[in-house]
């Protein structure tokens, strides 16, 4: 098998074992399904920082040195760690989270009254969404990702079951006994934040002990996990201390000047810390961009953790010290700041370098996360906006629920969809189920975050207009079909079991041309069909080094989606064809 820059990993390895060798010394071949990620060796080599020439180089020795010999593989044993994370994560959102969010918006908008609805629902739906929705699912990503980025085996592999246990148990019985107004049951709700210490304790300990035993350098995104662990673990005791106070005093609400700010230390403390590690390791090669601008991302680091001790402190005493409530306004400036000095430092409007033009690859989650970023640099402006607005009033409050929900719904879960898009096919080794599917997701999620945002400004600007109401309260069911859609299509990928191939396999004798075929297979057996792939536009074809390259690893599916060709018509011409010889 002769390697180009398009030769796909698992095929390499399926045609050429001895390679295995090669992969296992950079612990590259970890990252991917049983055979190998199902990407191409080009965008593999600069995604892991490793050099293409020498890695090449170092797979034409192996080659040749196996002469054909047999090769004694162990058998590849595919990482599920974290699918058990994001199933579950997908379930809660489905039901307690964003279904939830969507039936209080709209008797919100029926009763035109933000006031109308039991507070204790909210908060109840708010940790169902950021523990059970984000918080699982950065936890089993993080399981994952981490030791592969840190070139290590994850710690403690044992551990990890235990903590999702408790983490889901104790987030489904905060979830469901918080609101019920039954006092007999109420000592479950210490009993959950418990559980959640004692998982997030655990998530804790194996993610520093991985991160520690690495022999890597230590790399500008390693304080970044660091931190965002220690920022995990104090809201986890953050969140008990809340909880027991609402024990203590048979309370059903936690007190808005204590939950508001913990929200946002979360938030800007765990998981942007998680989130910007990950994109600072891997966004420069996801969209062939240049590698990230250290010191602005460095300066982002340090303003953030500096700021959010600051802003919970002064935004939890806002209502009873003046000094304290100016001091909260002048916090958001700092965090406005860093947000946009870290979108600056992380290049990822910059044009592309081009090194990767030649990769024939699915990109369609590369307009998610930059998408996503552009609910940041919205969130920013709205908390810049705020301060002027006064404290406690109704537009204030209106601007502040807009900027949760351009932070957790455009940010945070814009990214996990862009995210999960491109590392969930990567660790399985294949593609994604429906890319059509993934765009549905994506038209969907930002009209409704849309919606939901600018519709809740608009009804604290405009003194409660009923039509903003309304667009409000549809928002959330434009949102829960995109998780709907999302999550099945996730699920679907997740479940693909992958066979491996018997080394050297080759195709048989084509008698139907199928979405999945390879472009070099069809032309190869069918030489008359080269003048269909001319007549629809398929210009390169006409170049047998293009044929020979890219037609190996590009399918017609993806073929016609990067030519913007209707499937049905090319394969029906293509059968036709075919069937015209026989």
């Amino acid at each position: 098998m002769e390697i180009n820059r398009n030769t796909i990993i698992k095929d390499l390895i399926e045609s050429n074992p001895e390679t295995l060798a090669v992969f296992k010394k950079y612990n590259l071949v970890i990252a991917g399904g049983v055979r190998g990620p199902n990407e191409p060796i080009a965008f593999f080599a600069k995604a892991h920082e490793v050099d293409y020439d020498i890695l090449v180089k170092e797979l034409n020795e192996a080659i040749e040195k196996g002469g054909g010999e047999h090769v004694e593989l162990s058998a590849l044993v595919e990482d599920k760690i974290y699918e058990k994370f994001v199933k579950t994560a997908i379930i809660l959102t489905l039901s307690v989270g964003v279904t939830f969010g969507a039936i209080i918006l709209s008797y919100i908008a029926f009763k035109l009254n933000f006031n109308s609805v039991y507070y204790a629902l909210i908060q109840a739906h708010g940790h169902a969404q950021i523990y059970g929705w984000v918080g699982l699912c950065i936890m089993g990503f993080a399981m994952y990702i981490v030791p592969r980025v840190k070139n290590t085996e994850l710690r403690h592999r044992s551990l990890a079951t235990v903590c999702y246990g408790f983490a889901v148990i104790g987030i489904s019985i905060r979830t469901i006994v918080q609101p019920i107004p039954y006092s007999s049951i109420r000592f479950l709700v210490p009993i959950s934040a418990i559980l959640e210490s004692i998982s997030i304790c655990m998530f804790a300990f194996i993610i520093l002990r991985t991160v520690l035993s690495s022999k890597e350098k230590i790399a500008v995104f390693d304080k970044y996990f660091k931190a965002g662990i220690i920022w995990f673990l104090i809201a986890t005791f953050m969140n008990l201390g809340m909880v027991l106070y609402l024990y203590k005093h048979a309370l059903y609400e936690i007190p808005k000047e204590l939950f508001s700010p913990y929200i946002h230390l979360y938030l800007f403390g765990f998981v942007f810390m998680f989130i910007f590690a990950i994109n600072i390791r891997t966004v420069y090669a996801f969209l062939d961009i240049k590698p990230v601008r250290g010191k602005a991302v460095n300066l982002t680091f340090w303003i953030l953790n500096i700021s959010i001790p600051f802003y919970y402190i002064t935004h939890m005493l806002a209502d009873k010290y003046i000094v304290a409530f100016r001091f909260s306004q002048f916090m958001a400036f700092p965090i406005a700041f860093a947000m946009f000095t870290f979108i600056y430092g992380l290049r990822i409007f910059e044009r592309s370098t081009k090194e990767l033009h030649d990769i024939v690859m699915d990109r369609s989650y590369a307009k998610t996360i930059r998408t996503a970023y552009i609910w940041l640099i919205v969130s920013a402006v709205v908390l810049l906006v705020m301060p002027f607005l006064g404290h406690g009033t109704d537009v204030q409050k209106r601007f502040h629920g807009s900027l949760n929900h351009a932070l957790t719904v455009g940010f945070v879960t814009m990214m996990i969809i862009g995210y999960s898009s491109k590392m969930i096919p990567t660790f399985k080794g294949i593609n994604m189920h429906s890319i059509k599917l993934s765009n549905i997701t994506f038209i969907l999620l930002n009209m409704g975050c849309f919606m939901r945002v600018f519709s809740q400004i608009l009804v604290g600007t405009s003194r409660g207009k009923p039509i903003f109401y309304a667009a409000m309260g549809t928002s959330g069911w434009f949102e829960l079909a995109a998780l709907g859609i999302f999550g099945y299509n996730l699920w679907k990928t997740m479940n693909t079991i992958q066979e491996a191939k018997p080394s050297g396999a080759k195709p048989g004798k084509l008698t139907e041309i199928t979405k999945d075929t390879k472009v070099f297979d069809v032309v190869d057996q069918y030489p008359e069909t080269l003048q269909i792939f001319l007549d629809f536009g398929f210009s390169q074809m006409s170049n047998a080094v293009m044929r020979n390259t890219m037609g190996r690893v590009a399918s017609i599916d993806m073929a016609t989606k990067m030519h913007n060709v209707d499937l049905d018509k090319f394969l029906k011409a293509l059968n036709d064809k075919i069937a015209a010889k026989s």
